[in-house]
């Protein structure tokens, strides 16, 4: 027999479906009940210092654990770490996929928008708000998201219709729930100008922002004016640590409670955790592969990019750089999602061939730079690189760079930097459906996030056309054919899936999505009796 841990959430779970009376729970719910809150704090490493988290122009990554916070959405979730599905908000009253190309939804009433500065209030989240969130996403750096959709119709003051101009079966998971589902306050966006820069300065859901130290940290303290459910832990702060094995570090220096750790690390850490830790592995949705600008003059010539495709020992860097954990990459669909590719063209070296294209170009001799964050990891295997690059002739330098630099190098909105990159080490993590890892290379992205800088007719057709498919094995041929593309045009080499390491104290009861990414804070809870 096992007994399951008497926690704040699982006591709210029997109680509500025992409770003959709702004012049972609701007392139970309440911002002042002793299952409401822990005063213990909680200290989450975060890897990089926040430059936008406006939905439509943000990285992706911890920007999404602070919307999921403070801000609004339609859905969420579910609270498992195993499997996906999705669940309505808390935001909403009703939520309902009428047909495949229709949802609709109501809003709750009397959910108030505060200034993040004055903490005045801005407004009532309406239905004005949800059309203007999600329609602007059509416009922004990431309007793939919102392909399928038409227009959202405003049916009253809470209410509306989100009407789709195509199936699009995964538009809860990969949208709706994700990140760049979420609903801002028009009113505060538009007096912005339309999109903003850093942590976003309004606010309505269960935590809002206390304090900001740029590059440093930030801190999340209870919404006063939230009437939903309460969240667990009332003093939270991230604290922002580069490097995995520096987090390491500082967990079991007790300066953080919970973190990512390095890919490397898992097997160990899984072996033997520090004193007073859980260890979990998670099965990404993260692809790694290095990357190769077409247009620059010196990769132009696609024998050239050919010849770094067949030199580079990918075996060789995933054993160097990763300890051989996650899967060696085909292509840029994980193991387990349709259109995954088990084997590529590339699957073995071959020096003889790199270097007769090598020399066929005239490029014997050459030097080019190779960017990556400056991380353990990233670094080891771009040194593994250099020195296979080295064999056919070609000099590389190794470029590391900080977080934030790095992630402007191919940006045209951020400059002309995108103009002399050459190659670099690059890794996306996405929701669960191959739409989403596609999506960055179609032509719309060239200059945005296709660093690679190509486009091709058919990639885009195929795109348009795996959004509405809903036969699977049909959507797995167009996904295939759609990394064959990208593997033929000479500018990757794919590396690695790996997996994704969490670490965190003993006696935290995290919420946390299947691959690891997406911490829903307000449902985290110290189950150790500090409430």
């Amino acid at each position: 027999m096992t007994s399951q841990k008497l926690s704040r959430r699982n006591m709210l779970k029997a109680t509500a479906a025992s409770a003959a009376a709702a004012g049972m729970v609701d007392g139970l719910l309440d911002p002042n009940s002793a299952w409401a809150q822990s005063d213990r704090p909680l200290r989450i490493r975060t890897n990089r210092t926040i430059t936008s988290t406006d939905p439509g122009y943000m990285v992706g990554g911890f920007e999404m654990v602070l919307q999921y916070a403070c801000l609004a959405r339609l859905a969420k979730y579910i609270n498992s770490g195993d499997s996906w599905d999705w669940e309505p908000s808390e935001f909403v009253s009703s939520l309902e996929q009428v047909d495949p190309q229709t949802i609709s939804f109501e809003l709750k009433q009397g959910i108030m928008w505060y200034d993040g500065t004055t903490h005045e209030e801005i407004g009532e989240l309406n239905a004005e708000d949800v059309k203007y969130s999600l329609e602007r996403m059509q416009v922004s750096e990431w309007k793939d998201k919102a392909v399928a959709l038409d227009h959202v119709e405003v049916t009253g003051s809470h209410s509306g219709i989100i009407h789709m101009n195509q199936p699009f079966a995964p538009i809860w998971l990969t949208w709706l729930c994700d990140g760049t589902g979420t609903i801002v306050s028009k009113v505060a966006v538009e007096a912005a100008g339309g999109k903003y820069d850093g942590i976003f300065n309004f606010y309505c859901g269960y935590y809002r922002v206390s304090e900001w130290v740029q590059k440093q940290s930030y801190t999340l303290e209870p919404n006063p004016n939230w009437g939903g459910s309460a969240p667990g832990i009332s003093d939270v702060k991230f604290i922002i640590i580069d490097e995995e094995k520096t987090a390491e570090i500082a967990f079991e220096a007790g300066e953080v409670d919970i973190t990512g750790i390095a890919i490397d690390a898992i097997p160990r850490l899984l072996e033997s955790p520090p004193a007073d830790a859980i260890v979990k592995q998670y099965s990404g949705t993260q692809w790694y592969w290095m990357g190769m600008n077409t247009d620059h003059p010196n990769l132009q010539d696609i024998r050239v990019r050919r010849a770094i495709q067949h030199a580079v020992d990918v075996d060789t860097v995933l054993e160097g750089a990763w300890n051989n954990v996650g899967v060696r990459a085909h292509g840029i669909v994980p193991p387990g999602l349709v259109g995954y590719r088990e084997e590529g063209k590339f699957m073995t070296p071959d020096l003889d061939a790199a270097r007769a294209l090598i020399a066929e170009a005239g490029a014997e001799g050459m030097t080019v730079t190779l960017k990556t964050i400056n991380v353990a990891d990233r670094m080891a295997a771009a040194t593994i690189i250099q020195a296979n690059l080295a064999e056919i002739g070609l000099n590389v330098e190794v470029v590391p760079l900080d977080a934030g630099p790095f992630w402007a190098l191919g940006l045209e909105s951020e400059g002309d930097e995108w103009q002399r990159l050459e190659l670099w080490i690059m890794s996306y993590l996405d929701s669960p459906d191959p739409s989403q890892m596609t999506q960055w290379f179609i032509s719309d992205q060239v200059g945005v996030w296709n660093w690679e800088r190509w486009s091709d007719p058919e990639f885009d057709e195929l795109f348009a056309a795996g959004l509405a498919e809903t036969d699977t094995a049909k959507r797995h041929d167009i996904y295939v054919r759609m990394q064959e593309i990208m593997e033929d045009t000479g500018a990757y080499v794919f590396l690695m899936f790996p997996p994704n390491g969490v670490m965190y104290r003993e006696g935290l009861e995290p919420v946390i999505t299947p691959n690891g990414y997406i911490w829903q804070v307000a449902e985290f809870e110290w189950n150790d009796g500090s409430a």
